[in-house]
């Protein structure tokens, strides 16, 4: 489950979220909310008195330091919270003195009040108090949904067998809220469960199975005919999805049996989203799954209100509750969109059919308007190249654009309007401070493409006097990136040749060492996921080498190290504020450690160089730094299509034989029709290995369509994928 609560958390990192949690006297909440903060993928709201809090926080040395607390006693909103509550309340005989009353004694109505007004964009709780309290907060306070009438919740559950559902995760209904559901409420529990299928689980096309213990007709009974009533209506509904019912859960995800008791139907052997005919069942389901099959439950998950609310279970680690607070932000971000969307749209960027829209809070790439002339060449480099602009819609993402960070646009601008974001005034303020160590680790790619910014010949390698000018620079240790290449092809190969003696059904595996094209799958081609090689890239992978193994070895404080990658790639930039590249600080257990501190493109090493005024030219060649400034040479090749599937197919050869590829092994041959496409086969142990590399993400949703459409893309190994073309 890491890595689908990873990828939500760094989709809604973006967005900075306010959730508010109220029930800030549980230890677990505030273990939750220092997460967050540390995590920095939302920003918590804490309800209750600062110097209590402050006090339990103490008591379990938990870090309030950037975390909103609010006092409802003081807070200028109050009485204005409490007319509202009131009025809302009037048909049952509420005052405002007793609103006032409720609101200063269950700080979840008081949240809730937050909620209502825009003021938080969500709300957890329920690790105190029931369900029911809950959802009778949110209810009386926020309502529901419009054009639905039940509260209900969900399960996310995922399993190992991505045979069944979508890619083996499903979303299941209702397990906690609604006892025995009526066909209208099942009908309501459907549509709730498919769209927390699609904002959540990214579900690209939901399949809901209403469950029973008949299979179109095959049985008879009051239980039965509630479920083909539930069907019933929601045909009336013009629903957007694809649903049948009743069926048994056996026809309802196993195709073979599919075709047998349910032959034509669109969902049967296929579905994804399983509404249960009541809460009895779906209860013990999903305990089952979770404790027999080894599933991972993720929930209970409220759905049904007019805004975003999640329940906890009482049980609940600050681990789950952080979990918890990700998909309660997801929600936000889904729901406020879909409210932009009910309006008329005009979008906040301008000039849009000659402009790549970029958002001011891009952490790789920056636009200034003003040096812009609308010549189109990054818009068409987007769009033609790389397939983002023009394959979403704005009006669709609430104006927020979607970005993978791979920087052709600032390439391609002669004028200086979109131009890479800096962190080199944060790189020279760590050089100055002497409790510092900065560590500086470059590549060949590096030294190749550096060279041509200070005259010399295409292709020459200057990489020994970049050594040099990082010194000059202030850099304490060097490092050579290709012993993380070396990491990165052993770990892929090694992944490869497990997948293909026991997970053949999660081939062909996708590399992984290219961030763009990580985030373009992430965002595009979810269901293939599954299939990306579970190695990170190079740099990111020697960055906790260093935070964990040289500090060790050094006797360097790992909280003074200051880690900058040098790299040609803006994705990288992107790619060290993931949430997962912590491995070095979860190693130390020091929650805001990052792997990678900074990153430094090629074209803004070259410019500081020269700011500096430092002779390059003159420069004497320098090594590396020894403890990681050895490789085998294979990163080299990374530097071309192609190159990273060689060097992990000859590890793989080397795996499986104990000796050596031969020099001219792997012979490439361009695949006919789809461009900046080549494949190869290689013969091990009478064994065909059939590879592809693409580069240029636009190749690669052309070849990915292609292979879907043809079902033929299962018979490659291994598939590599580079963004940038070439």
């Amino acid at each position: 489950m890491s890595r689908f609560i990873n990828n939500l958390k760094r989709r809604v990192a973006k967005e900075q979220k306010k959730i508010v949690l109220p029930e800030s006297d549980s230890r677990r909440i505030l273990q939750a909310a220092e997460r967050v903060q540390a995590e920095g993928f939302a920003r918590p709201i804490l309800i209750g008195r600062p110097q209590s809090i402050v006090e339990v926080a103490s008591e379990y040395q938990i870090d309030m330091d950037g975390i909103e607390i609010i006092d409802p006693e003081t807070y200028p909103m109050l009485d204005t919270f409490c007319r509202y509550y009131a009025k809302r309340r009037a048909k049952k005989g509420m005052t405002v003195s007793e609103a006032r009353d409720i609101l200063l004694k269950d700080y979840i109505f008081f949240a809730a009040c937050l909620v209502a007004f825009d003021i938080a964009d969500g709300m957890v709780a329920g690790a105190v108090a029931t369900s029911s309290e809950v959802i009778r907060a949110a209810l009386q306070v926020i309502g529901p949904h419009p054009g639905l009438s039940t509260v209900s919740s969900s399960f996310i559950m995922i399993t190992d067998k991505p045979q069944f559902g979508d890619d083996g995760i499903f979303v299941i209904g209702d397990c906690s809220v609604v006892i025995e559901p009526t066909p209208q409420q099942l009908a309501d529990i459907a549509v709730s469960c498919v769209e927390r299928a699609r904002r959540t689980a990214q579900t690209l096309d939901p399949k809901v199975a209403f469950l029973s213990y008949s299979t179109m007709g095959s049985g008879a009974g009051e239980e039965v005919e509630r479920v083909r009533e539930a069907v019933r209506l929601l045909r009336d509904r013009n629903v957007d999805f694809e649903f049948d019912g009743e069926m048994q859960a056996d026809a309802a995800l196993v195709p073979r049996i599919a075709r047998q008791k349910a032959p034509g139907s669109p969902v049967a052997g296929q579905a994804n989203v399983l509404v249960f005919p009541n809460l009895v069942s779906g209860n013990i389901c999903y305990k089952v799954l979770e404790h027999l099959s080894g599933a991972t439950a993720l929930g209970p998950l409220l759905q049904g209100l007019a805004k975003p609310v999640m329940d906890l279970s009482r049980g609940c680690t600050a681990e789950g509750i952080t979990d918890v607070i990700a998909i309660c932000c997801s929600d936000a971000i889904y729901m406020q969109a879909e409210k932009k969307r009910d309006m008329a749209f005009t979008s906040r960027f301008e000039q849009l059919d000659s402009r790549v829209a970029v958002e001011n809070r891009n952490i790789s790439i920056q636009f200034n308007p003003e040096k812009c002339r609308n010549c189109t060449l990054c818009r068409r480099r987007c769009a033609e190249v790389m397939s983002m602009t023009g394959y979403y819609s704005l009006e669709s993402t609430g104006d927020i654009p979607i970005c993978v960070h791979c920087g052709q646009c600032s390439l391609t601008c002669m004028f200086g309007a979109t131009t890479t974001v800096s962190q080199r005034a944060e790189i020279q303020k760590a050089i100055d401070d002497p409790d510092k160590v900065v560590v500086f680790q470059t590549s060949s790619a590096v030294g190749v493409a550096l060279g041509d910014a200070f005259g010399k010949a295409f292709g020459d390698n200057v990489e020994g006097k970049i050594i040099t000018a990082l010194r000059r620079l202030g850099g304490d240790y060097i490092f050579d990136t290709n012993f993380g290449a070396d990491l990165a092809i052993m770990e892929e190969a090694s992944e490869l040749l497990h997948r293909m003696d026991h997970k053949k059904e999660l081939l062909p595996q996708f590399t992984s060492a290219c961030p763009s094209w990580v985030e373009f799958t992430e965002i595009f081609f979810p269901e293939l996921i599954p299939h990306l090689s579970t190695g990170r890239s190079p740099s990111s992978m020697l960055s906790p080498m260093i935070k964990t193994y040289f500090a060790k070895r050094m006797h360097i404080d790992p909280s003074k190290l200051v880690i900058v990658s040098v790299t040609p790639c803006t994705a990288k930039k992107a790619e060290i504020s993931r949430p997962e590249q912590n491995a070095a600080g979860r190693y130390w257990q020091q929650a805001d450690m990052r792997d990678t501190d900074y990153c430094i493109t090629t074209r803004e090493l070259a410019g500081w160089i020269k700011e500096k005024k430092i002779d390059f030219d003159n420069l004497e060649n320098a090594a590396c730094d020894t403890v990681f400034g050895e490789s085998s040479g294979g990163g080299e090749l990374f530097g071309n299509s192609g190159g990273l599937m060689e060097a992990v197919l000859r590890t793989l050869v080397y795996l499986k034989t104990n000796k050596p590829a031969e020099d001219d092994f792997l012979h490439f041959e361009a695949v006919r029709g789809l461009e900046g496409v080549k494949e190869a086969a290689v013969t091990l142990d009478n064994d065909i290995i059939r590879v592809v590399a693409v580069s240029g993400l636009a190749n690669a949703r052309r070849f990915i369509n292609l292979m879907e459409e043809k079902h033929s893309w299962k018979k490659y190994a291994l598939i590599e994928v580079m963004a940038c073309p070439g």
